[in-house]
């Protein structure tokens, strides 16, 4: 209860006891000012009502609003975690592909200088490719 509910509740009373006495006495003038200081508790007490609804409706809303804003936290900071993970996957992936890539090129290379005669002896390739092993022999 705040203090418009207070100061309501006290002239709604003390206009309820003002109207009853002057009906008791029969003075108009006083069961009119008691009516008037009712209707002004009365509005007074509303007020403090309507005061009362907003600040709860507001910290209501704030309490909400921090909630979402947590969770929003929360989602984006597992999302970077996510992606993180995800990222290091694909690096490693990358990795391992190149990895792989560059062993693949390596062995093509060997097969291929086998293929060319690359597999003969150093001493061989001299004397059969320089001509004079056939000058030579005769």
């Amino acid at each position: 209860m705040n203090t418009d509910q207070v100061k309501g509740t006290i002239d709604d009373v003390a206009g309820r006891a003002k109207r009853q006495v002057g009906e008791w006495t029969g003075d108009t003038n006083a069961q009119l000012q008691g009516l008037g200081q009712q209707v002004k508790g009365k509005a007074e007490k509303a007020w403090g009502t309507a005061k009362d609804a907003v600040r709860e409706g507001h910290e209501q809303v704030k309490d909400k609003a921090g909630k979402a804003w947590d969770n929003t936290k929360d989602a984006l900071r597992d999302g970077k975690e996510e992606v993180k993970g995800q990222a290091k996957k694909a690096w490693e992936i990358a990795d391992d592909a190149t990895r792989d890539g560059k062993e693949e090129a390596r062995r093509r290379h060997q097969m291929q200088q086998m293929n060319d005669g690359g597999d003969l002896d150093p001493v061989e390739q001299g004397a059969s490719g320089s001509g004079r092993a056939q000058g030579s022999q005769r």
